[in-house]
Formats: structure tokens, sequence, C-alpha cells
């Protein structure tokens, strides 16, 4: 047995006297918890097996896409979200075969799908709506929850079964560093097993998280500032510069004009809680970032969070949904607004 000053047997007896209590209230704790909470997490997802509701369905070349030729209702925030999609998967109606047709490939996530809006709200439709007449069809390969290194792997997809003119990204500041890392983990080989997860199921924090109940629920209550935090992290930004300068190099290699689209945070552009508002500064570094890195790859590239803090204020409206992250119908109509002329004129410069 090691021999201790008395004093350092002091200092030790008072530091395991103060931790025995901490130990005893993190013990009824989990036991408390153990007892109220029911041991089915799956629970929910069982019910919901049987619902109406239109889902995803697991794609080894993408991730996930819709099923083809199906109309149903996408869940959305409990919204109730029509849609159509094509013999593809994707939203909206079948890909012209015409040679004359010139066609804008549209990439992204829910925003770009048009998450809790009909498909004619869209803006990817208000595009081809604000083109009319010029033979020019919008193909949307917006899917919700997709990565930049996902939009990549739509290029190829759609490549593959029709040829595109020009394309048209989109870079969500809210999420899309964080999803980068997501797909990583299963990239590009197993994709169709991707998981939502915040960190790897398998590393020692999610194994050390899920064994104690109270640690799970301190980590649910906390999930909004540990997304937030890891999306503005270095390392996530690093990997959406890898999938932004490979989508760039896949389309110049195809000699295919590109735009990139950067979409703000929504609590960048309405007012909310301090919390809620409390890394836009953190965002802000992002945007800045991303079109530097649009100017030195020579993108051009159309910040909307200028033109969504103006649409706001000129029309006196709401331009997101209510309770939700996403543009309602006001909004999609300013985005199609700010983008139609750099679409038109990429168009024009694709003849």
């Amino acid at each position: 047995m090691p021999s201790f000053p008395p004093r350092l047997r002091k200092i030790i007896g008072r530091l395991l006297l103060m931790a025995v209590p901490l130990f005893m209230a993190f013990g009824a704790a989990e036991l408390v918890l153990r007892m109220a909470v029911g041991n089915d997490p799956g629970s929910d997802e069982s019910a919901q097996a049987d619902s109406p509701w239109l889902t995803v369905v697991p794609s080894a070349e993408l991730g996930w896409i819709f099923p083809p030729d199906t109309t149903g209702t996408f869940k959305s925030s409990g919204r109730r979200t029509p849609v159509t999609t094509n013999s593809w998967g994707l939203r909206g109606p079948e890909v012209s075969p015409d040679t004359l047709t010139r066609r804008v490939l549209m990439l992204g996530d829910s925003y770009t799908f048009g998450w809790g809006v009909d498909d004619t709200s869209g803006f990817v439709r208000l595009l081809e709506k604000g083109m009319a007449g010029t033979q020019v069809e919008f193909i949307n390969g917006g899917l919700p929850g997709y990565s930049i290194y996902q939009q990549i792997r739509m290029l190829e997809f759609v490549r593959e079964r029709v040829e595109i003119h020009a394309v048209v990204a989109t870079i969500s500041l809210a999420n899309d560093p964080i999803d980068e890392k997501r797909i990583r983990r299963f990239a590009p080989d197993h994709l169709e097993d991707f998981s939502y997860d915040l960190r790897d199921p398998g590393s020692r924090t999610a194994r050390l998280i899920a064994s104690s109940r109270l640690f799970t629920l301190m980590d649910q209550r906390t999930t909004h500032l540990q997304f937030s935090l890891i999306n503005t992290s270095g390392e996530c930004r690093d990997l959406a510069d890898e999938s932004l300068k490979n989508l760039a190099a896949a389309c110049r290699e195809a000699g295919l004009p590109l735009v990139w689209v950067i979409v703000p945070r929504a609590q960048e552009i309405r007012p909310g809680s301090f919390w809620k508002g409390a890394l836009n500064g953190a965002t802000e570094k992002l945007r800045k970032h991303f079109l530097d890195l649009a100017a030195g790859l020579k993108v051009p590239a159309v910040d909307l969070k200028p033109v969504l803090l103006s649409a706001r204020a000129r029309a006196r409206q709401e331009v997101y949904l209510q309770a939700d992250a996403h543009w309602n119908e006001a909004g999609h109509r300013a985005v199609a607004d700010s983008l139609l002329p750099a679409v038109a004129e990429m168009v024009e410069m694709e003849k």
C-alpha cells in the first residue's frame, strides 16, 4: 500500500466524501429513468411501419431515393407534402427525351426538393416557369437529407440517363458540413446502410451514452447544440470543401456550367431566441469560406441570405414555414427570382 502524507490523505478523503453523493445521485437518477422509460426504443418505428406516408427506399447508388412512378404524401415535420415521382424516383414530371431540349439539373437537399410545399410552388418549377418558351427543362435532383457528396452521385445518376447542359447546386450552411461527415461513414460502397446518428454508433462515446439512460437523456437534450457545433467544425468544413471541389471538377470535365447557391440558416433570417442565434457568427465564417472557395474555383455563387432578408423586410411577411426551417411559398418565389438571371445566363452561355 502506498504511503501518503497526512495532508494529501485528508484531501483525498474529502474528495471521496464529495464524490459519494454524486455517484449516489447519478445511480438514483439512472434507476428512476430505467423504471420510467420503456425498454422498446423501436416502438415508434414499428408504429410508423404501417403508416400511409410516402418514404424513401435504400439505394446502393445514392443512399436513398423515392420509389419511381409513385404519388403519395411525404411526412415533413408533421406536414403533408404531396409528392409525385417520375420513373427515376425524382420529384417532378418525366424528363423529356427531346434532343433539342436543354436541361438544367438542380442538386441539393430538402430545400431543392421543396420540403413542405407543392411541387409547382418550389423554386425549381418556378424557375422553369420563368423560362417558359425557351425549351429549357429543369430536373429536380434534390432529396431530403442529401449531402454534397450525394449531389455528385446524383449528377452521375442523371447523366447516365440523359444529357444535361447546366447544373445548379445548393450549399446549406445549416447542415451540409455535418452531413458530409455522416455520409463518409458509409461511402462509397454501403450507402444504403446510412444512419443519421450524430456520432459513429461504434465509437466509445456512443457506446458509453447508450449504456446509460441518464447520459442518453443528457445527449438528447443537447442534440441541437452538439449538431450545430459539429456542423461548424473545421473537420466538417474540410470534408465539404473536398466534395465541392470534386463537384466543380466533374462539371468542368463534362463542360457543364455550374452555379452554387448558398442557403442560410433560418436563424439568420428570422428572429429567434438567443441560443438559436448564438451560432450565427460561426455560420457567417462558413459562408465567407464557401464564397471564397467559389471565387477561387471560378464558380459563380448566389448568396441567399440578403435575398431572403430583403424579401422578408420588403413584403413584411414570413418566408419560412411556421415552426420549420424550410421556405414557404413566398420564400421559394424570392429564391427563384434571385436565381433566374444567373440560370438564364448560364443556359444562354451553353448554347
